[in-house]
This record gives C-alpha cells, structure tokens and sequence, in this order.
C-alpha cells in the first residue's frame, strides 16, 4: 500500500495524472437534458435486452457478403492478403517503462493499433472471400490479443491505479484501445467463434472469458474511470463515447445473460448522457475538428447501435443538440481539407468521409451527406473505401453504394456563429472559397486538449492558409502532463496574440473571454470580445477589447484592439504566426503560394520583426514545411490606454 501511494504521489506531481484533466472539457451550466435517461424510461430496457443482437448475417451466408460492392471486396481482400504473413510479437513491458521513463507513447500505441487492425483486416478478407484462407491467421490473432496482459496503452496505463507503470492483471482499466481491442475481438467471437471452435472449443472459450475479464467485468466494477462521468465533479470528452461505444457493441455480440446485458445498456445511457448534457446547443466541438471523428463519429456509432437494437425506438437523431453535434464538422469547414484547427488539431484534417456521410443521413442533412461524399473525392473514397475499425468497415461496405452516388458539396457557409464554444466563421461569400475566409476564437483556457488562444484567430486566402495555429505537434507525456504549456504550440505568445506587459495568456478555467458581441448584417460581421480575463493579474490589463470586422464589400478584415493597462511595465507587443513568406515594410505583405496577404498598419508606432519558427516534428512539418514565421509588432512606446488597429486584404 506504501508503495501504491509513494507511486501516485510521484505521478501527481510529475503531471501524469494531470493527463485526463487536459483531455477534460467544463461541465455545462444549464439544465441536463439527459435525453437516453428520459428515453429508456419510456422503453422497456429489459426487455429489449432478451433479444440477441444481429446486426450483420454471419459468415455462413455467402450471398450478402458476396453481394458487397466489388470495390469493398476487392480492397478488403487485398488488405487481408497484406497480413498473411504478419508476425503476432507480444507487446514488450519496456514499451510500456519507455513511456514511464522517457514519456515516449509512439511505439506502443502503434503495436497496440497494428494488431487490433490486423485483426479487422483478416476478419474482413475472410467473409468476403469465404474461402477459409485466412482463418489460421485469425485464431493466431485471436489468440495473441487473449495472451496480452492488458489492452490498454502505456500513456493510460496509471488508470489502473495499481502503483505501477506496466500492466497490472489485478487491477484493470479501460481505456481508448482497451475498448477498441475488446470490439474488434467481440466481431471475431461473432463471425468466427463455430469456426475457431472447429479449430479447437479452447479458442472460442478463452475469447470469451478475456473479453469478461479485459472489458465487461471491468465496466460492471468500476464507476470511478474518470470517462464514465459517474464520480462527484466529473467532467467527459471524447472518451466518453467513443470507450461506451466499444464497450456496448461488445456486450451486445458477446454477452448471452440478459440481465447483465441490461445493465450494461442502461450504463452505458447513463454514462453517454454526461456526454451529451456536456455540449451546448451550438454542438461546438472544443476539442477541434481533429476530434470530431472521435467524439461526434463516436455518438453517431453508439446511437446508431442503440437505435438499430431498439427497433428504432431509443432514436435521438432527432434531437437538435444531436444533430448540431454532427453539423459542426460542416460548420469548422474552410475547403478542401482545411478546418478550424483551434485546440490540438490539425490545419488538414480527414474526419472520415463515410462518417461524415452517415451522421447526415441519420440526422435527415442532405447537405452533410453530400458534404461526405465530397471529402471522399479529396480521399480516393470511390478506389479505397476501407480504414479505421472493424464497426468502421461494416458501415461503410453498407453505405458505399449511395455514398458514391451522392453529388459531391462542400457547404461554404458565409457565416457561422457558434456561441456556446465562442467561434465565428465568416468568408467573403457564400458556397465558395474566393476571397477571405476568417475564423476567431473566445472561450476559456481550460478547454479540452486546450490552447491559451482566447482572442486568436486564423485567416485564409482563396481557401490557401495565411494566417495559421500551428496546430499539435506529437503527443508525448509532456503534451498532457505539467509540462503542457512550456511547449511553444500551446502558449499565446505563438497564437495570434499579444503580450502585455511582457505577459502572455495563463492556462486555466477562470482565464476566460468577457463581453463577447457577434453581428452579421451579410455585408459586415463583427466579433469583439475583451481577452483582458485571459492574462494575468501581473499583466496589469483592466481590459484589452479585440474586435474583428469582416467587410465583404471591401474584402477585408479589420483588427482592432483597444486596451486599458493599469501601467506600462513591460514589452506591449502584436503577435501573427504565418505559413507565408514576409516582406516587412510601410505595409506587411506576406506571400504563400500564388497568394498574397497585406497588412496595412501605422508602421511608425512599432519595431517590426519576423523571426523563423523551425519546424522538427514531422506531425507539424507534414502540413506546413520546414518552418513558419512569427511577425512581432513592438508598440515602440506604449501607453497606458490605446487603440491598435491592423487591416488584412488580399492582393
């Protein structure tokens, strides 16, 4: 017991336990809606729980898997021939100490990833080609996972809570590829379990009982994973969701007591509903676009599998909040694969095409099914249309042929206010990417996968970024630890911001926007917020109101910030991060590709300089190069009250 606790002491305070709390997102102020609370109190759960769960005909029924699309088939097949030869190594106990000792996650959670992955893809050759040739394969599959003394990664590990840096058979978690492994075994069990079982009974059985130990027995015991909401003050992310799903699909394919299976489901709503309570009506995505496939795609599976049990009877499709939830991924779009890449997200994202094509067909959004189908085109959808998990290529076998016949649509809305998380997004017009296409940013700094960015903002020019957040680079224990914020990417000074008095943002929930105005008249939008709450008391800054006008007539967007300081007692500065070239001047224009961007400004009120951030990490240099640069606006000399003002126009 000593030793349990010296251990989690020395977790706390060297942050590792402080790694959920930055995937944490605030707990919501208003009423709960609590909407699959309220609906299995309509419907009889137990009911519905006597029933076994057949979502898909099995192995055994060569016409439906024969009559898949031959493009499924085909890359399916292929897919599984690749891991003929796959060699099942067991996951080391030093992959989990390198974690502990150097915070490297990479390795690890690319073994865990690869195996569950194969498996999905030999389970997915061998029902579409039938022909028994990759089942050995299977049964080795299956049973490696079953010989693995945890599913759950290194990074997660310390959920546990057993005092120890490697798994702990006595003390089990569940965590995003525990779930996810669970998952991908309950399809093995469903397909294949007469056919391991021809094998030998023992593989069938051993599955079986894993899948109790790893996963169900674990989710029945256990109320305090912080994902699940359940404990006092708890707050849920995308986990939540994403680990319920995993956890859901595998009762319901494995689990033969219908009294157990019923208390798993009512769990699960009890747990997903802390999910849902969190999200304000806007359906805002804090954790940025990056995530939505994790957290919205994540609800849409759990919802779609509840309402396909039901009989259709536990349906929350219907529900506005629901859907918001969905449409954000519309709403962050700037074109192609660019989003708006506030919190630890990606300027190029790839939320899943199918995805994004099966949310808007269950939420009745044409618009956002054509929307998935246009991401598909960027993604060679039609050629390859399978990736991510097992439930992943199911659907999307199903889906595949209206999909493809789905005229493709990005929706380019001209304005997009979205109050609960604070963004705007606004472009010169409607339904195309000419022009600007400006997105800005409120909130608070204790978001999910948070970035002290209160006030910041990004622009483009033709669809082509500009002015960017450089995004995450990769996670290591640093990224969620108390290291966080001495990582540049996270830190205001390298947002579009500024310093005052020497001071950037601080992280923390009281660190947050005041007074926050939106207007659009469809010729002007307007959005000013005062950041002054996001500084600290030693910045000495009453207020700071930053306002954003987007003039559509003119093409333009006119910074202005007007600040009240207490007193001058350090550097008052302008921040802008660009992917362009720069030439400073009278004017800045800075040049990205075969656009231009200028910035006209009172160059006599500041010292200019533009310093070269070098890019390393290849999560980062993959989408921007080898650098990005940083302008500096030095108010020479500064005043305790006054007025900057910056105009972009494109060239």
């Amino acid at each position: 017991m000593k030793r349990t606790k010296r251990f989690l002491a020395v977790l706390l305070l060297t942050g590792l336990l402080g790694a959920a709390p930055l995937f944490i997102q605030a707990a919501p102020r208003t009423a709960k809606p609590d909407l699959l609370q309220k609906a299995a109190q309509r419907f009889d759960v137990d009911s519905l729980c006597r029933e076994a769960y057949k979502p898909y005909p099995g192995y055994a029924d060569r016409a439906f898997w024969q009559s898949l699309p031959e493009a499924v088939k085909r890359q399916a097949v292929a897919q599984a021939e690749a891991k003929l030869d796959y060699v099942w190594r067991s996951v080391t106990v030093t992959s989990y100490l390198d974690f502990a000792r150097k915070g490297i996650r990479q390795p690890n959670d690319r073994h865990i990833g690869e195996r569950y992955s194969t498996l999905a893809d030999l389970m997915l050759g061998e029902l579409v080609e039938g022909k028994g040739r990759f089942l050995d394969q299977i049964a080795d599959g299956v049973w490696s996972l079953c010989e693995q003394s945890t599913w759950v990664a290194a990074a997660h590990i310390y959920w546990q809570l057993s005092g120890t840096a490697v798994p702990d058979i006595d003390r089990r978690t569940i965590d995003l590829s525990g779930g996810m492994t669970a998952n991908t075994l309950a399809w093995a069990y469903y397909f294949f379990k007469d056919d391991l079982g021809k094998m030998s009974p023992t593989i069938p059985q051993r599955l079986r009982t894993e899948l109790d130990r790893h996963t169900l027995d674990v989710y029945l015991k256990r109320n305090d994973m912080f994902w699940l909401g359940f404990t006092e003050g708890a707050q849920v992310n995308n986990w939540n969701p994403w680990c319920n799903f995993n956890v859901l699909t595998t009762a319901l394919l494995v689990e033969d007591n219908p009294e157990r299976r019923a208390e798993i489901v009512r769990k699960t709503m009890r747990s997903v509903d802390q999910f849902i309570n969190f999200f304000k009506p806007d359906g805002g995505c804090e954790e940025g676009p990056s995530y939505w496939g994790h957290a919205a795609g994540m609800l849409d599976n759990y919802l779609e599998v509840l309402k396909g049990y039901s009989h259709g009877k536990i349906d929350l499709f219907g529900e506005q909040r629901v859907k918001n939830i969905g449409l954000y991924i519309a709403n962050a779009h700037i074109d192609s694969l660019y989003f708006v890449n506030f919190a630890d997200a990606e300027a190029k994202a790839s939320p899943g095409a199918a995805t994004v094509f099966r949310y808007g067909r269950n939420i009745g959004d044409s618009t956002m099914m054509r929307f998935g189908s246009y991401l598909g085109g960027l993604t060679g959808f039609a050629e390859n249309p399978l990736g991510g998990t097992m439930d992943e290529r199911l659907k999307t076998a199903l889906v595949y042929k209206d999909m493809c016949a789905a005229r493709p649509l990005a929706p380019l809305y001209r304005s997009v206010w979205m109050d609960g998380i604070e963004v705007a997004v606004a472009r010169t017009k409607g339904g195309s990417a000419e022009g600007l296409t400006l997105a800005a940013k409120g909130g608070y700094n204790a978001e999910s996968h948070n970035h002290n960015d209160v006030g910041s903002f990004i622009l483009y020019v033709d669809g082509q970024p500009v002015m960017v957040d450089a995004g995450v680079g990769t996670y290591t224990a640093a990224t969620f630890d108390h290291r966080r914020y001495t990582i540049w990417m996270m830190q205001s000074e390298f947002h579009n911001l500024p310093v005052i008095n020497g001071f950037g943002q601080k992280d923390g929930g009281n660190y947050r926007s005041r007074n926050v105005k939106y207007s659009d008249n469809g010729r002007v939008m307007d959005f000013s917020l005062d950041i002054a709450g996001a500084y600290p008391t030693e910045a000495a800054c009453r207020s700071w109101v930053r306002d954003y006008r987007f003039d559509r007539a003119k093409n333009t967007v006119t910074l202005t910030d007007t600040y009240d300081l207490s007193e001058i007692k350090g550097p008052v500065e302008l921040n802008f991060l660009t992917c362009g070239t720069v030439k400073l001047g009278k004017a800045i224009e800075i040049t990205s590709g075969d656009k231009v961007l200028r910035m006209t400004l009172d160059a006599s009120k500041y010292a200019m300089a533009a310093e070269a951030v070098e890019l390393t990490d290849p999560r980062l240099s993959k989408i921007w190069g080898p650098k990005l640069t940083r302008i500096i606006l030095r108010v020479k000399n500064p005043k305790q009250k006054d007025t900057l003002r910056v105009t972009f126009s494109q060239q």
